[in-house]
């Protein structure tokens, strides 16, 4: 019986994906397309946990929740769930900035 002393790991990085091309290979529109679902997946993220969420991803969620404050198809629980992320989102902002309201 041979014993081989050498082990094979196999990382993520060695495994072959077609799927994913190297970044340099890819188009303009697959590195927007890229860029805007690690937006989306970071807004994701964010709910819940707004404190720690970047600038950028903070006015995506204030956006949102305003957005379906104003529409008149927004339903009741959908109101209150987003009333309450928007207060969140604000939370943060003041809190991060040290904006006082109390003028």
């Amino acid at each position: 019986m041979t014993s081989n002393s050498q082990l094979t790991v196999v990382t993520r990085d060695d495994a072959s994906d077609s799927s994913m091309a190297p970044p340099s290979a890819l188009t303009g529109a697959q590195r927007q397309r890229a860029y805007r679902l690690r937006r989306k997946r970071a807004v994701i993220d964010a709910i819940g946990e707004e404190a720690l969420a970047s600038r950028v991803t903070l006015l995506a969620l204030l956006s949102d929740g305003l957005a379906a404050l104003e529409a008149n198809c927004t339903s009741t629980m959908l109101i209150e769930i987003k009333r309450e992320s928007v207060k969140r989102v604000l939370k943060a902002i003041v809190t991060r900035y040290g904006i006082d309201l109390t003028d």
